[in-house]
């Protein structure tokens, strides 16, 4: 009885705080305001990150991956990678997706270029920031070219996962697994999850195209976007919390894993996932946060420039 009246009031905490979620998602009228400064104030530079490098974001999506397949959580980025101007102008204007073809060659001179500071702090405005002892544990700055779309790998991705809170007894079963990815031809929530998951793990080896670092992916027309623009399979992601993710653990027998998954005790998934969405609320349509640049400069890396003033938090970016 104990057990039973622990799962409802658990059960009961997640949907208030998921609904809570997807109604700031799906009803907020906030779309980007610009900036307002006073003639003759200083620029704010800023490098452009795609929302799912964002700690809450990253950190929500690395537990729901793991949790599911440790092997497929490894294929997360180890590393971030702001985005080129070019591509971020792009975006900006043009928040579905811009052609790859044509973007190709901005990612390419980046991949060139050593980075001019060693400081691998990201200055995220203050909706993109959680708790300092989960932030730390997002991805850092690349360093070196060949660090960007690099892979966690199962070690890092291991240890990562038990400063989490996950314990093996948390983690599917491959049948479970299996189940829950299905095979095709898969019903419309199972083709979001294996669609989401392959945006969120195309780093290098996994993906013929890699763009992890940089929190984008390639759309089936060949454009590149946001993982969490309008119409990305990780945004749809979103309308199966409330039913069809139950449904699923249900179904495939993994629901009291379910539970400890959103247990705050356990884990802090919805702590973290509530953080990740006043972020991604905050920079849509395109899904792309402004950070600080060190030192409020421009650089000659392509990466810092001048904000763009499509924040109403833009104010508040500090380093």
């Amino acid at each position: 009885m104990r057990t039973k009246s622990f799962l409802n009031a658990t059960l009961v905490f997640l949907l208030i705080v998921w609904a809570g979620s997807l109604y700031a998602q799906e009803h907020s009228t906030h779309t980007g305001k610009i900036l307002e400064t006073t003639s003759g104030s200083p620029s704010i530079y800023v490098e452009p990150y795609g929302v799912p490098l964002s700690p809450g974001i990253y950190l929500t999506n690395f537990i729901l991956l793991y949790v599911s397949n440790p092997e497929i959580a490894a294929n997360m980025p180890a590393y971030s990678a702001a985005l080129p101007q070019k591509v971020y102008q792009c975006l900006v204007e043009n928040p579905e997706g811009c052609p790859y073809s044509d973007m190709a060659k901005y990612f390419s001179e980046q991949a060139l270029e050593v980075r001019d500071s060693q400081n691998q702090n990201i200055f995220w405005p203050l909706a993109c920031q959680t708790d300092p002892r989960w932030q730390i544990l997002a991805p850092p700055k690349y360093r070196q070219p060949d660090q960007i779309n690099q892979p966690l790998g199962r070690k890092k991705a291991d240890q990562l996962a038990r400063l989490l809170g996950i314990n093996e007894d948390m983690v599917l079963t491959e049948e479970q697994y299996q189940c829950q990815i299905g095979t095709p031809p898969r019903d419309l929530a199972r083709e979001i999850i294996f669609l989401c998951t392959s945006d969120l793990t195309n780093s290098k080896g996994n993906a013929l195209v890699p763009l992890s670092s940089y929190g984008l992916s390639l759309s089936a027309q060949g454009d590149v976007r946001s993982n969490c623009a309008p119409q990305a399979p990780c945004l749809e992601f979103n309308k199966l919390i409330l039913g069809p993710l139950e449904k699923i653990a249900i179904e495939c027998g993994f629901w009291d894993k379910f539970v400890r998954w959103n247990d705050p005790a356990q884990t802090p998934l919805v702590e973290l996932a509530k953080d990740g969405v006043q972020c991604q609320d905050d920079w849509k349509p395109s899904c792309i946060v402004e950070a600080a640049c060190p030192g409020n400069v421009a650089q000659s890396n392509n990466n810092c420039a001048a904000s763009r003033g499509l924040s109403g938090d833009c104010s508040e970016i500090k380093q």
